[in-house]
């Protein structure tokens, strides 16, 4: 089991734990059996769990994967007591692995994360996942800017909507994973202060500050999105009824003619059939027709 101490707290960082060290853990420390099941699950809602001798929280945290070029979600178990935390993970939180590499080469960033005990170095945890959020939201906003300026010249109509599209996959991901940690992180300043003292009152406050801004981008984002995607179905619309509209000009103008085509190419006798002019004449004909009914459609202005 892997851990850096300094002074009197200790930090475990577990990355994909097996069952046995989830059972050195609760043999070490007590932890309850249903918080060693919780983390042998595959997926677990995120909470807090308040006990006599530490606290237990699950947290999701959104991350870019950028082989599928998505947000997924991070999900992250974590126990707090007295002289130690404990962070249970499947290692895809870069972040997460960063800091831990940083604070065991560093005798200065692990003082300056760890030397003030456990409730601060909780806050410290939190608010650095957290704010690995803004750079994907400002990434997505970015990406509605430029799509915004080329969504009138992109001439590829599917591409212009995928990437919509993606936009919206991205937001409601975001919001998805988002939305329960307001709770969560609000909640602590309500837990035992025996591991989180009311002096960090204050540094919650901050990172539940930080996830509400984050919430509200992210609203702003939605409507935007929504609203080119809005703005892109009624281009694409107003661009099939031109084309409709040409089409349907083409088909009214050539019906006449091909009317008249139609009755002089029977194979029986008719009026002038035999005439050496009737060529002449009824191509003659034909060109007045047209040149009339693309008069009138000018003159409604359906051209």
């Amino acid at each position: 089991m892997d851990s850096v101490k300094c002074k009197s707290l200790a930090w475990h960082n577990l990355v994909s734990p097996s069952k046995e060290d989830l059972n050195e853990l609760k043999n070490t420390y007590g932890f309850h059996d249903l918080d060693i099941e919780d983390c042998m699950s595959e997926h677990e809602r995120p909470k807090i769990d308040e006990y006599d001798d530490y606290l237990f929280l699950v947290l999701h945290i959104p991350y870019f994967q950028k082989g599928s070029k998505r947000i997924l979600n991070a999900e992250i178990h974590m126990f707090v007591g007295d002289g130690y935390i404990v962070t249970l993970h499947d290692g895809n939180l870069n972040l997460l692995n960063v800091l831990w590499d940083e604070i065991s080469d560093s005798e200065d960033i692990k003082e300056e994360y760890m030397s003030q005990g456990a409730g601060f170095f909780l806050y410290e945890l939190i608010n650095t996942f957290f704010e690995s959020c803004f750079p994907l939201i400002d990434n997505i906003n970015k990406k509605l800017k430029t799509l915004e300026g080329a969504l009138f010249e992109e001439e590829d109509e599917e591409k212009t909507l995928r990437v919509i599209l993606e936009l919206k996959r991205g937001i409601i991901a975001m919001r998805r994973i988002l939305l329960p940690q307001r709770t969560v992180v609000a909640a602590l300043e309500h837990k035992s202060k025996k591991f989180i003292p009311e002096d960090l009152d204050i540094y919650f406050d901050d990172v539940q500050d930080a996830i509400e801004r984050q919430w509200s981008m992210l609203e702003t984002a939605k409507e935007v999105t929504e609203a080119l995607q809005g703005l892109h179905e009624s281009w694409i619309q107003n661009k099939t009824n031109r084309i409709i509209r040409i089409l349907t000009v083409f088909s009214v103008t050539m019906l006449p003619l091909t009317v008249i085509t139609g009755i002089f190419g029977m194979n029986v006798d008719l009026p002038y059939a035999k005439d050496p002019w009737a060529f002449i004449g009824i191509s003659a004909i034909l060109f007045l027709i047209l040149i009339g009914a693309l008069a009138y459609f000018g003159w409604r202005k359906w051209l």
